[in-house]
């Protein structure tokens, strides 16, 4: 059995190799995943590399999700059988042939769709939809600011707001960038820039939600556009800085900032509540078939080609690169 491995932090070039291991072997209430596909994202590498806030413990195995197929299951197995379509528990080792998870915590993956889409879904959409719901207190016809929204929770936002009877307005870094979020389906797409709220004002002037995962002076532009009381969630920062917020936006507007961690979120809930939301998930997965963008997809033999590609950034990676055993 084959799997992605680095034993020390450092240059992907230098540390990542592919590495034969034991075959996983089933035990009471776990099964086993073939891996089908499993994307790369700018968080593995920096795994990888060993930046803080993002170091497993060695030696490792990269991967946050994807999505595969049961090939083997242990003693005491009933919701799940062999040939059954499951996405990969979210968490880190996805980037090996075949991968060891508890049956009871599966989350089926509908038939007939790409597994490079579906191997994006697991995080990207639960964090879409739980910034939408969880603690955010939208209905519909309310307006909802994103940044990053290029992205593929962007993507993800916008298709489900629209679901929900939200109206998205959604910046961008990039100009070229603008088109593809229209086409995504969002009501607004507006490039980032000092008279943002000037130009969000003129569309809407009560944005009850906003979503940011830029931070910088990012933070402070999206906190400018929304209205009296309303919610600001942080969940990323592409810009490397420091979340930046005005003590008179907070106080005088009465706004509510708080960071958001999809890990943290569904442990708060209990496995009904889980069960719940993805069986939804998975309807409107049915419904609203997934085409983010995919700039590329690797088969483990060219791992080195496919971390390459996927620590470029802005219009040189127009997608996520995605891995296939």
């Amino acid at each position: 059995m084959r799997a992605v491995r680095y034993h020390h932090y450092g240059d992907p070039a230098a540390v990542i190799a592919v590495e034969d291991l034991p075959a996983p072997v089933p035990d009471t209430g776990e099964v086993v995943i073939a891996l089908e596909a499993a994307p790369v994202h700018l968080a593995d590498i920096k795994n990888i590399t060993g930046q803080p806030w993002f170091r497993a413990p060695l030696p490792a195995t990269p991967g946050y999700e994807g999505v595969g197929r049961v090939t083997r299951i242990g003693g005491g197995v009933t919701r799940i059988a062999v040939g059954d379509r499951v996405f990969l528990p979210t968490g880190f080792g996805t980037w090996q042939e075949e991968m060891l998870a508890p049956a009871a915590s599966l989350w089926r993956a509908p038939e007939g769709l790409p597994a490079e889409q579906l191997s994006l879904l697991p995080i990207n959409l639960q964090t879409a939809f739980l910034m939408l719901s969880e603690d955010s207190p939208v209905a519909a016809g309310d307006w909802v600011i994103q940044n990053a929204a290029n992205s593929n929770v962007g993507y993800y936002l916008i298709r489900l707001a629209k679901d929900m009877g939200l109206h998205t307005i959604n910046v961008v870094r990039r100009p070229d960038a603008i088109a593809a979020v229209e086409a995504a389906g969002g009501d607004v797409a507006l490039l980032d820039g000092d008279d943002l709220p000037d130009r969000v004002a003129a569309v809407c002037k009560d944005v009850r939600l906003g979503i940011d995962a830029v931070a910088g002076p990012a933070t402070r532009r999206i906190a400018a556009c929304l209205g009296q009381r309303a919610n600001l969630l942080n969940y990323g920062f592409l810009s490397g800085d420091i979340c930046e917020l005005a003590a008179q936006q907070m106080m005088f507007r009465e706004l509510r900032f708080r960071g958001f961690f999809t890990k943290a979120s569904l442990a708060r809930m209990d496995a009904a509540a889980v069960a719940g939301m993805r069986e939804r998930l998975s309807r409107f997965i049915m419904t609203d078939v997934p085409a983010a963008p995919v700039a590329a997809v690797y088969r483990f033999d060219r791992i080195q080609d496919a971390l390459a590609h996927a620590a470029r950034t802005g219009c040189e990676r127009t997608g996520k690169v995605i891995l296939t055993p």
